[in-house]
């Protein structure tokens, strides 16, 4: 499973010359537009929520690999592997430019692939009631949806929606009442440990 589409286009985004300041002033702008929208806990909204964006970039390629090992456990790699490749050509559809903006040119790339993992996690859970991931990244979806567009956004949750309908749903369940459990990590939600929310959220 080849993830040198993500993994180049990730590290090439980040390490942008001017992608950081771009990533403020977009920011910057969206909070002036809409300044009740965000309830940043403590610091600068503009700053805190850059720190989450970087962050959100970089769990994309742990969480997928998480999600992959949790696959191969429950003997469905194949399956899990079609998802990643669907990501994968997502990302190798970028133009080059955009790369140049930093984080700002590849979000929506990152924002489906999140979505693709919510959605097959949240899926799984109900079954074997185990969270799978390290992070929750459900609210910091909701932050990215709204700084991308509810328009272009409802695109790529219908398209999410649509892949992982065609999934496969055998997922190993809790058999017994008495059996031991094992649990992934603590499961944070990442927007939360940064401080973020939106003020319709909770």
């Amino acid at each position: 499973m080849s993830t040198s589409y993500i993994d180049t286009a990730l590290d090439q985004a980040l390490a942008a010359p001017e992608g950081p300041q771009s990533l403020l002033r977009f920011i910057a702008v969206f909070h002036r537009k809409h300044p009740s929208l965000f309830i940043v806990e403590h610091g600068v909204p503009e700053q805190r929520l850059t720190a989450m964006l970087i962050q959100y970039c970089r769990l994309l390629p742990i969480l997928l690999e998480e999600a992959r090992g949790l696959a191969n456990r429950d003997g469905h790699a194949a399956d899990f592997d079609q998802l990643h490749n669907i990501a994968a050509a997502f990302f190798s559809s970028l133009e080059p430019k955009r790369l140049e903006f930093g984080i700002l040119g590849i979000l929506d790339k990152v924002y489906f692939c999140h979505r693709l993992l919510e959605e097959w996690h949240d899926r799984r859970k109900l079954i074997t009631r185990c969270a799978a991931l390290s992070w929750d990244t459900s609210l910091s979806n909701l932050l990215v949806h709204t700084l991308i567009g509810d328009a272009y956004a409802n695109e790529l949750d219908a398209a999410v929606l649509e892949i992982i309908e065609k999934q496969p749903r055998a997922f190993e369940p809790v058999r017994a009442s008495g059996q031991t459990i094992h649990q992934a990590p603590p499961y944070p939600c990442l927007a939360s440990r940064h401080g973020v929310r939106l003020s319709w959220a909770g």
